[in-house]
């Protein structure tokens, strides 16, 4: 219901009379001001909204406003707390009036601190849409709390897999020294990140078992990338380390298995050569064993060899006397290599050197009948 001024003054006598005590005990409940100059100071000073109840006499709806809805403690609470409120008086306040083109009553204006308009009714307003006009209002002018903005990112991050990034946001939040509700909805998204890393540390933990440690060692250096400060995290640390130094051990067994392997395989080889009296390769690979492998038992056992055939001068002349050959051989094949580049001069030296070193041997008679043949095709020539 609106009251118009011209329709509403043959009631005002009624209104008068009737009037309950409660109307005024509701005003004196609701700290209303009466002055808009000094109220508009007030606002600015302590940054708070106006609500203005721009009323009249005789106006039904402005004393039905004063008797239910004013009188509402939930709307006297928010009022005197959370606004300035201001009762201004139309007919008296005429300039305003106009200023702001108000025609019916009641009408109320909410502003800013700052004055500026932000909702304007008219009419009566019972308590509930009259506490959600203003509820509204303050939410609009409160500026967003901006840990909430922090879990809403944090939130989000998580959602797209950035978990750096939403484990940063929310350990900010949970290091707030103020004890703030919004904290425990922060602890539980990082929970949830935390047991994502402790899954993934799981399935490292089952590559290990497997023997995957290439593969569990990558899963445990992503996982940390991902999930940086958490608990989780040094775990994942400590795997890695334990899993490194299982390596280590691993390969040391291995390389012990392969150089015990190795060492047995060349002590064969030695064995064979003795066995068919081939000295010569038996005690090279005795003396390799030895040098390499003198620690294991197959490098006593060559050294047992090596010795055995040492001591036996009737071994060493045969090995001794198939070196020579072999020497021998090399000579003669070294004079016909200077041949082919003849180089006849250095061919004649190596061939000289043959019949030195073996004197009355089939190596020095090859000798002189390759001299000889030199000899003949430089009389030839000639």
């Amino acid at each position: 219901m609106i009251c118009r001024p011209l329709r509403c003054k043959w009631i005002l006598c009624c209104v008068i009379l009737a009037a309950p005590s409660s109307t005024l005990h509701a005003q004196e409940k609701i700290k209303w001001r009466t002055d808009y100059n000094m109220a508009r100071k007030e606002a600015e000073a302590r940054n708070l909204p106006i609500f203005i109840d721009f009323f009249r006499d005789p106006c039904p709806p402005c004393i039905r406003m004063d008797q239910t809805t004013f009188s509402d403690p939930r709307i006297a609470a928010i009022l005197n707390e959370k606004f300035i409120p201001l009762k201004i008086n139309g007919p008296v306040e005429r300039v305003l009036i106009e200023k702001l083109q108000i025609e019916l009553f009641p009408t109320f204006v909410l502003a800013g601190p700052d004055g500026r308009i932000t909702n304007t009714l008219v009419g009566y307003q019972d308590a509930e849409s009259l506490g959600e006009t203003v509820q509204r209002l303050l939410i609009s002018l409160t500026p967003p709390d901006p840990i909430v903005k922090d879990l809403e990112n944090a939130i989000r991050w998580e959602n797209e897999g950035d978990y750096a990034r939403a484990i940063s946001t929310l350990r900010n939040i949970l290091d707030d020294p103020r004890e703030r509700p919004i904290q425990k909805n922060a602890h539980e998204v990082l929970k949830r990140i935390q047991q994502r890393a402790e899954d993934r540390i799981n399935v490292a933990r089952d590559l290990h078992a497997k023997n995957q440690n290439a593969a569990a060692i990558n899963t445990l250096t992503e996982m940390m990338r991902s999930y940086p400060g958490l608990q989780a995290t040094k775990d994942a640390a400590d795997l890695i380390s334990k899993i490194a130094q299982s390596n280590r051990e691993q390969m040391e067994v291995q390389k012990a298995t392969d150089r015990t392997r190795r060492a047995r395989d060349l002590l064969a080889q030695a064995k064979e050569f003795y066995r068919t009296r081939d000295y010569i390769p038996c005690v090279d690979r005795c003396k390799y064993i030895i040098a390499n492998f003198g620690d294991l038992p197959e490098g006593q056992q060559a050294f047992a060899l090596s010795s055995e055939i040492r001591s036996n001068p009737e071994w060493l002349q045969g090995a001794a006397d198939v070196l020579g050959d072999l020497y021998g051989d090399m000579l003669l094949a070294l004079a016909e290599s200077h041949l082919k580049q003849n180089d006849v001069s250095k061919a004649r030296y190596q061939l000289q050197r043959v019949i030195q070193i073996f004197p009355g041997t089939r190596l020095s008679e090859s000798a002189q009948l390759r001299l000889s043949q030199l000899q003949t095709v430089a009389i030839d020539r000639k």
